[in-house]
């Protein structure tokens, strides 16, 4: 077996997201792949909740549309999830649930009751679940126990027996009632450990790993762990963290400190950055270096804060006043999440103006195996300084698009800063020469960018080089596209795929070269609008075929491989129609 999928479901607070990255964890351990997703709710307490771990011994970008094993804590969760289970899946549910009839089979546990009677504690429940995991899924029982010995490390031995009690029972029952079935488990690791990290936990190490300095921010869901983290460890590193008392304080916070001189950055949703539009233009006009995550949520307004969604493109790209310049990002996957983050600060600090970085719920929250070897290579870098000047400092000199910077008190560097336009020296002047050649300036970052050579890696493609079907998406919609690729392949679909990762400016010669190859475009988006197929139409001129959702979770390969087949059949009535006409 290459694959296996797993999903815990039940109500928050009954340990479902325990039971799953447990199982998660002691994988990666073992050498595996693997992809999650989680939903949890909106609610402070109660509320459905699930995890999904897919695992595998090849590389993977999605954690599975069909699951194999379904584990769920009530009738409710049953109901939710059952639909997704395979034919030949297995089902484990709590004993009083009213499981359907189907090819999979079904095993109903007590787990409650066994925590209750045989523990003393309903707490316990998750437990025993893992414990009816572990031998179902041929998890030896050793494994578990030394990932609990160290998840309860601090805790008093009191609590350690309790759990290993629980595992304990939850073992017993299962060797007891529940039959392994050949070659249903785990799949064989390489027993080569990998890291295993959230997409927000890549983000901040990854930040800090690229010599992040000060960060400021205020909790906002799904983006409140980037925080969490650095605050834990960033001072450890020499760094500050400060929660301020909402995004324009910190927003304004970066702007001082990067001014200042430091690496600086704050992450937000939606909301924050719609308060933050005013100071990005500020950022823009002042040419001071910040980077800003936008971890998305579905909107508008306070929308649904706990679900997932990719309707933050046009505010990214548009979302302040005038013309204002920034750089956009849109990591794929944990480990871009790692790696695009340095290459934020390097664009930041080297162009001097503000990157923001777009991921979504799903992939902030995912847990997935990252490659260790991708620390070695975060990219570092530092913006061009004044080390000393003879007075009249040109900080905004108008012979290249770049100028030196100086930080406050260099001797004879002394210059303005202000949000209102200026001339080379800094100075407040209106004219429209002025206004024009320093817009220009601005700008023609933007186009440098483009040809850096540290950005020509900015596209993921793959697929057929000479499919006539193609697909074009960001974010973390590139997992689903990778897999539904493969599926249509198989199933005799020609397709080609491009992913910019670099969304303003956008990669231009690759999304050209893309664009003269196939004859129909198919965009999948998490948004209503289609936001990326609006700005393809806009700069390219070519027609798509929108694939929106909003329904706060990821897209579905099924659900592409349906637009494909789509797509192919009109392509195929199309190359018909031109055969009649030149026949006639």
């Amino acid at each position: 077996m290459h694959d296996f999928t797993l999903r815990v479901a039940g109500e928050s607070g009954e340990g479902v997201i325990t039971i799953a990255e447990t199982i998660a964890r002691i994988a990666a351990r073992e050498g595996l792949q693997l992809v999650t997703f989680r939903t949890f709710p909106a609610e402070i307490k109660g509320g459905a909740c699930m995890m999904q771990v897919r695992l595998s011994d090849r590389k993977i970008s999605y954690h599975g549309e069909k699951v194999d094993c379904l584990v769920v804590l009530n009738q409710f969760a049953l109901e939710d999830n059952v639909a997704d289970l395979n034919p030949n899946g297995v089902l484990l549910c709590e004993a009083e649930c009213d499981a359907p009839e189907g090819t999979f089979a079904v095993h109903k546990i007590p787990f409650e009751r066994i925590a209750v009677r045989e523990i003393g504690s309903r707490i316990s429940k998750n437990i025993v679940v893992l414990g009816v995991l572990a031998h179902l899924l041929g998890i030896p029982r050793k494994s578990v126990e030394d990932f609990l010995a160290e998840k309860f490390a601090k805790k008093s031995k009191a609590i350690l027996d309790h759990n290993m009690l629980a595992l304990g029972k939850g073992i017993h029952f299962a060797e007891e009632h529940v039959a392994k079935r050949e070659g249903f488990g785990f799949p064989k690791g390489s027993h080569q450990r990998q890291l295993l990290m959230t997409g927000n936990e890549a983000i901040a190490l990854g930040a800090a790993g690229a010599g992040l300095q000060c960060f400021f921010g205020y909790p906002i869901t799904p983006a409140s762990e980037i925080m969490e983290w650095l605050a834990a460890h960033l001072p450890k590193l020499g760094g500050k963290v400060m929660q301020t008392e909402d995004e324009i304080s910190a927003i304004c916070a970066v702007a001082g400190a990067s001014w200042a001189g430091a690496k600086a950055m704050t992450s937000t949703s939606g909301p924050g950055v719609s308060l933050m539009s005013e100071a990005l233009g500020l950022l823009s006009m002042a040419e001071i270096p910040a980077v800003i995550v936008d971890s998305q949520r579905g909107g508008p307004s306070t929308g649904l804060p706990t679900k997932t969604e990719q309707s933050d493109l046009l505010l990214a790209l548009y979302g302040s006043h005038g013309d204002a310049p920034r750089v956009v990002l849109a990591p794929t996957s944990v480990a871009d999440c790692l790696t695009l983050i340095g290459r934020a600060f390097y664009l930041s600090e080297t162009y001097q103006m503000p990157v923001i970085v777009l991921v979504d719920q799903a992939l902030s929250a995912r847990v997935e195996t990252v490659d260790p070897a991708l620390l070695d290579h975060l990219p570092q870098a530092a913006r061009l300084k004044a080390e000393n000047g003879d007075g009249g400092f040109a900080r905004y000199r108008l012979n290249g698009s770049i100028s030196p910077t100086a930080l406050p008190g260099v001797p004879g560097c002394e210059h303005m800063v202000t949000g209102m336009e200026h001339d080379e020296f800094g100075n407040f002047a209106c004219d429209d020469a002025t206004h024009t050649a320093m817009t220009v300036k601005r700008f023609q970052k933007l186009a440098e960018i483009g040809t850096d050579p540290k950005m020509r890696d900015s596209c993921l493609a793959f697929g057929d080089e000479k499919a006539e079907i193609g697909i074009v998406t960001w974010g973390s919609t590139a997992g689903p596209v990778e897999e539904a690729v493969r599926i249509a392949a198989e199933t005799g679909f020609s397709v080609r795929a491009l992913v910019p990762r670099l969304l303003n400016p956008l990669p231009h010669a690759e999304l050209e070269r893309f664009f003269r190859q196939v004859k129909r475009v198919i965009v999948p988006e998490l948004n209503f609008t289609g936001q990326l197929a609006s700005v393809l139409r806009s700069v390219y001129r070519v027609p798509t075929i929108g694939l929106a959702k909003v329904k706060g979770v990821p897209m579905d390969p099924s659900e592409i491989v349906a637009k494909i087949a789509e797509a192919a059949a009109g392509l195929a009535s199309t190359r018909s129609a031109e055969h009649g006409r030149r026949a006639g």
